[in-house]
């Protein structure tokens, strides 16, 4: 009882001051801890409140890649790219199986080509009917002629005739009377009366006759020279193209577009690069079958003078599309801090909740409009880095 007397008293009081003193350590570092957490959120509300009010906010070039995909199910036959590789608009990324569409071609190709060996033939024996048929009506044509020509040349060598026969008769008739009083003087024969009124009976009788011959003359030549004109002026017996080759030639018209259509649709299977960028995923393979509109690969720009922002609700009505934007690129080891003239090219109608990304403490919720600002073409910034914006016009 004397040990109990003299020391156990002592040590319960050491051990509750003890306990006491690590419970009020603990209280204290909680409370430091606390009150830390405090001053920090109470000054990012500040800071975020000022920001806010003063129309500096924070924005990231835009880092929306494009997505790959086709609009059709089907296998993927080449894959031309690798992940992370450089590639240019247009550049070939996936190839899909085209074997039905390539069949297709050959066939519709054949097909023009039967079209094109048929319009030919037809050109060719149109041709060569027009071409004997054109002769024949030439050669006919050369036969009225020279009826023609032989018809007036008979009409002109009767007329010619027809003159000498009154020429003469005029002259045998002043004979004629000569020799009458000549015969009445006892002066001529009676002989040379009678030849010279036989010559002048007979002259008299041709030129009776050559009027009536001179009428078919006449009507012969006049029937030849209209037969011949009337013939010339519908004497075309040319076979008419269009009539026989226009069914061929749209024949072709319509296997020629169905040929487009055939080379539009393997080129859709071609799936290229929308922009200049990276291939930052790669989800196919050779050999793939992929459904419709399943997403096969990505590519991301590497440069960008377009940013994408937030701006909070204390300044949604403070700007509009068309605006002018400071934009200020933070500064590197490699290039200095520079400020690029912006527009705003689009603002969203309503007040939606702003992405994480742009919030200054992610975990506290903030609302506002989103808007894309277009910067110079030289503003060629990294996707996805940081920038900060000033809504008030530089100048």
């Amino acid at each position: 009882m004397t040990e109990a007397t003299n020391g156990s008293p002592e040590r319960p009081d050491r051990m509750s001051l003890g306990k006491w003193l690590r419970g009020m350590h603990r209280s204290l570092m909680a409370g430091i801890t606390v009150a830390v957490w405090g001053l920090a959120i109470a000054g990012a509300w500040h800071l975020h409140q000022r920001a806010a009010t003063t129309g500096t906010i924070t924005g990231f070039a835009d880092d929306q890649p494009v997505r790959i995909a086709h609009r059709e199910p089907g296998v993927v036959r080449v894959v031309h790219v690798s992940l992370y590789e450089a590639v240019a608009g247009g550049q070939m990324l996936v190839s899909m199986d085209d074997r039905q569409e390539r069949i297709q071609l050959a066939a519709v190709e054949k097909d023009v080509e039967r079209l094109r060996t048929e319009i030919a033939a037809a050109e060719a024996r149109l041709s060569a009917d027009n071409a004997r048929a054109q002769a024949d009506v030439d050669d006919l044509e050369r036969r009225f002629a020279v009826d023609r020509e032989r018809a007036r040349i008979d009409y002109l060598s009767r007329l010619v005739g027809d003159a000498r026969d009154r020429i003469d008769l005029r002259g045998k008739t002043i004979d004629l009377e000569i020799t009458t009083d000549v015969r009445d003087k006892n002066a001529a024969t009676w002989r040379e009366l009678n030849d010279i009124q036989t010559e002048v009976g007979s002259l008299q009788a041709a030129i009776a006759m050559n009027v009536d011959v001179l009428d078919r003359l006449q009507d012969a030549y006049q029937e030849a020279d209209r037969r011949w004109d009337r013939y010339r002026t519908h004497a075309d017996v040319v076979t008419a193209y269009d009539p026989i080759l226009t069914p061929l030639r749209l024949a072709i018209d319509v296997r020629s577009n169905d040929l487009d259509e055939i080379v539009r649709r393997i080129d859709t299977h071609i799936l290229r690069a929308p922009i200049d960028g990276q291939v930052t995923a790669m989800l196919a393979h050779a050999g793939d079958y992929v459904q419709a509109g399943a997403m096969l690969a990505t590519v991301s720009p590497v440069t960008t003078n377009r940013v994408t922002a937030f701006l909070p609700e204390q300044l949604a009505l403070s700007t509009h599309v068309g605006a002018l934007v400071t934009v200020y690129r933070l500064a590197s080891a490699e290039r200095p801090q520079r400020a690029f003239p912006g527009t705003i090219v689009s603002l969203s109608a309503t007040i939606s909740e702003a992405p994480r990304r742009h919030r200054r403490i992610p975990s506290y919720p903030v609302w506002g409009r989103g808007l894309t600002i277009s910067l110079t073409d030289d503003a060629q910034l990294v996707p996805g880095e940081a920038v900060t914006l000033s809504l008030r016009d530089p100048s």
